[in-house]
């Protein structure tokens, strides 16, 4: 002990803890639930670092799918109600075109 009378102990490497990468991947598939672009993308972030740190994460995995699929449903969604809308299906197909009387008021049906 006399010889490090007044020297610095030299600072030891302290190993950093492994990310949770869980909890992320978990939030992703909760997010893909919700609004499938966001959650798509926290997960393909939480599947990345799992990746690097040499980890398999299936939660991450489930919530890319998930968050591919919400998006893909939405987007048939938001194109099968403009469609209807727009008259292409429905009310004009079988009324043609021309304007018309509804339970909602007029509508006009395009010409083909």
């Amino acid at each position: 002990m006399a010889r490090n009378r007044g020297r610095a102990r030299k600072a030891q490497p302290v190993a950093a803890p492994p990310p949770n990468l869980r909890t992320l991947a978990v939030l992703g598939l909760l997010l893909a639930c919700i609004a499938g672009p966001v959650g798509f993308v926290v997960s393909l972030v939480a599947f990345i670092r799992s990746r690097r740190a040499g980890e398999k994460n299936t939660v991450a995995l489930v919530g890319m799918i998930v968050g591919l699929a919400t998006t893909a449903a939405f987007v048939a969604g938001v194109i099968y109600f403009q469609a209807v809308f727009a008259g292409q299906t429905g009310v004009c197909a079988e009324l043609g075109p021309g304007d018309h009387d509804g339970a909602f008021g007029t509508f006009t049906c395009p010409e083909n």
